[in-house]
């Protein structure tokens, strides 16, 4: 058996696991494209949204006096995006704060802004729903279905 678990800040978000394929697979980069697109889009859908999209629910609002400033000083900004350093970070791999590495066995994606892991703790970046995680696991799933029948097995179309 093989387990995809997801961590943020050291909590456990996520934790799949796909029978009967731990013999035959020993290098999962080539999986990894499937689930870097899905999280970036889960990231874009968080920061538009505002946090709205993701489980822990819309981002607290900005203070009346930092909002006025916001407003003034960085027209049309909206909740972490003045400067849109965590959101370019966060939402797509060419950013210079992006974190993106896809090893054999494991996958680490994020930002290496210092300030993410403030943010990530009262308004939460990276917010998975039910959805979010079905959305990560259906992108590998898909990719072990067409590892299998390119290897010779009869593969059922509702599995993919």
């Amino acid at each position: 058996m093989i387990r995809f678990t997801a961590e943020v800040t050291g909590t456990q978000v996520l934790d799949r696991a796909f029978n009967r394929v731990d013999q035959e697979i020993s290098d999962f980069r080539n999986f990894w494209p499937g689930v870097i697109t899905a999280f970036y889009e889960i990231e874009t859908e968080q920061f538009l949204s505002e946090g709205a999209k993701g489980a822990s629910g819309k981002w607290t609002p900005l203070s009346p006096a930092y909002k006025l400033f916001k407003e003034r000083e960085f027209p049309g900004k909206t909740i972490l995006r003045r400067e849109d350093a965590l959101y370019e970070s966060m939402t797509g791999p060419d950013a210079l704060d992006s974190i993106l590495r896809p090893e054999k066995d494991e996958l680490t994606i994020g930002s290496a802004l210092p300030y993410a892991l403030v943010h990530q703790k009262t308004r939460p970046i990276i917010s998975l729903t039910e959805n979010d995680k079905r959305k990560l696991t259906k992108s590998i799933q898909q990719r072990l279905v067409a590892f299998a029948r390119a290897t010779g097995f009869e593969v059922e179309e509702k599995a993919a």
